[in-house]
């Protein structure tokens, strides 16, 4: 079925933060005809600022307070790439990316809130940011254990006492005294309790809240035991000890950075409007002074005529005024202005099931306050979560009728795009040295060495994720493993390619970012694009006809094992499953990450690894799934084989996955091709198609386990061993589990 409408307008949403997850969601629930919206941000998941103290102080699962963003882009139709933004070329067009090509834009919105400002203090490197969160646990999971080896004497000095400092502090206490109470539980041996400090600079906490507020939250932090000290400015951070100008010295164990959050640096080096401190400067539609291309909001936007605090409820109340706007702008109307609150609820956390109530003069304290808070976190998130209704179809548009697109060769990509295209990959050093197109010749030669073969091998499929850079590295990837399965290297390859139909200037976005994605993969697979074809159609596909070489030796066959050989594999398996759910929103966007890491690594390096340790045969593991592979294999061989089936390595999320009834469209053929060939039940993985899957080899036995270890040295840390092959006596089955 071919799309309604061609895609005319990219508009790219940088940063996950409240605002941008209404606008997907918005643009979710009523498509915008014509226009593809893309997020980028570097965690998949996002974490809502307003439960992030319930989550610390352990009141909260992962789950309950962090935004799949990957889940959220699948419900819009929204393409989700997951880097970070590195800066903004304004005559290109084009955002900046940490770990790949820039990204093409007509119309671009920013909300990536604010960085931890260490405000000048020397030796900040020694403290640990509040956040990013993740990065935070990871290394407060340290002073856990050792307050657990010190019998609770640890000492936490917390540096800022703005609303995030008091909550953070109070909420890590709670988080500690629970894990602390288990361990005493368990071992009988705390003796003492954690000690808090809170540094302040002003004269009173939480300045900007009422004298009420102050009070209510100054008499929880001393019930709490936790100590504030004021008018303290931290000057330098040293292990061990934080100095204050005043010339006190604070001793700790783990300083936690709390301090007022500042801009990215590269928002000052775009070239838009910032204010003093660097945020982006927008007028009322949340559109930059400076570039009407360009919106912004949430933390990292500073409004031109009034002054605004840095709160997650300003940022959620944009979202809707962003995402009609970013409507607005698309289709020549004029822009809303936001209208922000003069005075906004504050519901402060107290570490318990307690909380402040703050609003102008008015305070309130309470469970109830707690609770109150709690319900309104949780319906906001519910907006956000695995139960989004179905997403509806682009809307019909007056007088608008789909352009008619034709077949054959005239639906191939237009020259002169191509021709582009291919112009700035030849440019470009990183994407050069694997393109062999230097002749316009209708066929390319491939040299062959004297007295060697040369293999080929051709693969081909549809996307299964909208990010066309990411999808050519892994189709390349994948493309070349039959390649490495025969210990060969790949050479050359042909690439073709169907694009999604587009006006002219998205399609050649579209192929730029696709090719230089297949050049990664076949550059580090050591091999050159030497030609190709290009179409346009109702979806991407990308299909690769590679030519490799075996080196000195025999190619490895399927048919080598021999019994009393061990049977290693190099990767996790579960990417069927994974891919198939997550089109229905039910994995997890993080366990789909992994799923795409694993996708991303080379089989080469496993290539030299095997060859060292004497493998006897091998194959690649992609759509008949580990169990159709190894009975090609066994098959061939002659042999028979006894699986560990607690051995095989799995990817996040694909067993729970499986146990719940997702499969991939492949998944029944291919448990059904492994039933008479197996003994007993068939485990479910066995029949997971994968894609760019790991190797499978035969080994003999008395150099397996130090060939895993090699494997697992090369980057391999999934490597192991699964099995061993047999004999194969009349009557008995291949495939065996002991």
């Amino acid at each position: 079925m071919l799309p309604a409408f061609p895609i005319e307008t990219e508009i790219v949403l940088v940063g996950g933060g409240h605002a941008h997850v209404e606008v997907v969601r918005r643009f979710g629930m009523k498509p915008e005809p014509g226009v593809r919206l893309t997020l980028v941000s570097a965690p998949v998941d996002t974490p809502y600022s307003g439960m992030l103290p319930g989550y610390l102080a352990g009141h909260y699962g992962f789950e309950d307070c962090n935004i799949d963003l990957r889940r959220l882009c699948r419900f819009a139709g929204a393409r989700l790439i997951v880097d970070r933004a590195a800066g903004i070329d304004r005559t290109a067009r084009q955002v900046s990316l940490a770990g790949r090509p820039p990204l093409p834009y007509d119309l671009l919105s920013i909300d990536i809130g604010s960085v931890p400002e260490t405000g000048g203090i020397a030796g900040a490197e020694h403290a640990i940011p509040l956040k990013p969160v993740p990065a935070f646990l990871r290394r407060w999971a340290e002073i856990e254990a050792l307050a657990e080896a010190r019998n609770g004497a640890v000492r936490i000095v917390v540096i800022g006492a703005g609303a995030g400092g008091v909550e953070a502090a109070m909420a890590l206490q709670n988080r500690m005294n629970i894990q602390l109470q288990q361990f005493e539980n368990k071992m009988k041996g705390i003796t003492e309790r954690p000690q808090f400090t809170i540094l302040s600079m002003t004269p009173e906490i939480i300045p900007g809240h009422a004298a009420g507020v102050r009070r209510r939250v100054l008499s929880a932090l001393r019930r709490n035991g936790i100590a504030v000290e004021t008018g303290e400015t931290a000057a330098a951070i040293e292990p061990g000890r934080v100095l204050c100008e005043s010339g006190r010295v604070f001793e700790h164990d783990a300083a936690i950075l709390v301090t007022q959050g500042g801009a990215a640096p590269w928002l000052r080096e775009s070239g838009l409007a910032v204010d003093p401190r660097g945020f982006l400067k927008v007028g009322p539609t949340l559109q930059s002074v400076s570039d009407e291309t360009v919106f912004a909001a949430g933390d990292c936007a500073a409004f031109d005529s009034v002054s605004l605090p840095k709160s997650g409820v300003y940022a959620v109340r944009q979202g809707p005024v962003l995402a009609g706007n970013l409507r607005r702008a698309v289709r020549g109307g004029a822009l809303r202005p936001f209208r922000p609150q003069r005075r906004v609820l504050s519901l402060i956390s107290l570490g318990e099931k307690r909380a402040v109530a703050s609003k102008a003069v008015f305070a309130a304290e309470g469970n109830w306050v707690w609770r109150w808070k709690d319900r309104i976190d949780r319906r906001w998130m519910a907006r956000y979560g695995p139960d989004l209704p179905a997403m509806t179809g682009a809307p019909a548009v007056d007088g608008a009728t789909e352009a008619m697109r034709c077949g054959g060769c005239g639906a191939k990509v237009p020259q002169a795009i191509l021709n582009a295209v291919l112009d700035r990959l030849r440019a470009d050093p990183e994407t050069a040295p694997a393109l062999a197109l230097d002749n316009p010749d209708d066929a390319a030669p491939v040299a062959v060495p004297a007295g060697a073969d040369l293999y080929q091998t051709v693969d081909q499929f549809r996307a299964f994720i909208d990010d066309p850079y990411l999808f050519g590295r892994i189709a390349a990837n994948h493309c070349v493993g039959d390649i490495h399965a025969m210990g060969g290297a790949p050479v050359s390859a042909l690439v073709s390619v169907t694009l999604p139909f587009a006006a002219p200037v998205i399609v050649g976005r579209d192929l730029e970012l696709l090719l230089r994605g297949v050049l990664r993969g076949l550059a580090e697979a050591g091999a050159v694009l030497i030609g190709g074809h290009t179409a346009e159609g109702a979806e991407m596909t990308v299909g690769l006809t590679v030519n490799g070489t075996v080196g000195d030796g025999e190619p490895w066959r399927k048919g080598g094992a021999r019994p009393g050989d061990r049977l290693i594999l190099t990767k996790a398996l579960g990417t069927g499953v994974l891919l198939a759910a997550e089109m229905t929103r039910a994995a997890k966007g993080r366990d789909v990450e992994a799923a795409l890491g694993g996708m991303l690594a080379s089989n080469a390096a496993a290539v030299g690894a095997l060859q060292q340790h004497g493998a006897t045969a091998c194959t690649d593991v992609t759509g008949f799934g580990l169990g159709g592979h190894l009975l090609e294999m066994l098959q061939a061989s002659g042999c028979g084989a006894v699986l560990d089936e607690a051995a095989l390595p799995l990817l996040p999320g694909a067993a729970d996955l499986l146990a719940a009834g997702h499969a991939s469209t492949l998944h029944p053929a291919n448990r059904a091709a492994l039933r008479s060939a197996c003994e007993g039940t068939v485990p479910e993985i066995l029949a997971d198609p994968q894609t760019a899957g790991g190797l499978l080899a035969a080994v003999p036995g008395d150099r397996a386990d130090p060939c895993v270890e090699a494997l697992r040295q090369a980057g391999y840390a999934d490597a192991v061993i699964i099995g061993e092959t047999t004999g194969m006596r009349s009557g008995e089955t291949a495939i065996r589990f002991g």
